[in-house]
């Protein structure tokens, strides 16, 4: 059962972090600018990164700590 949950956590986490990779243009404040709305998109893609890492890693601690 653990080795499930851990395999689905790496997976939702390697997806967020696709999400992130495939939209980086929108992290640059080159091209945020001022722009109110792109702010937020980029505090959410924010958001999926650090979601994403945190996945994954916990994911990868599961896999090897089994009791």
């Amino acid at each position: 059962m653990n080795m499930w949950t851990s395999i689905i956590l790496i997976i939702v986490g390697l997806y967020d972090l696709a999400i992130v990779f495939n939209r980086r243009q929108q992290l640059s404040s080159n091209y945020v600018k001022n722009s109110k709305t792109l702010k937020r998109q980029r505090l959410n893609l924010i958001g999926f990164l650090v979601v994403g890492v945190i996945l994954l890693f916990a994911g990868i601690i599961m896999l090897f700590v089994r009791k």
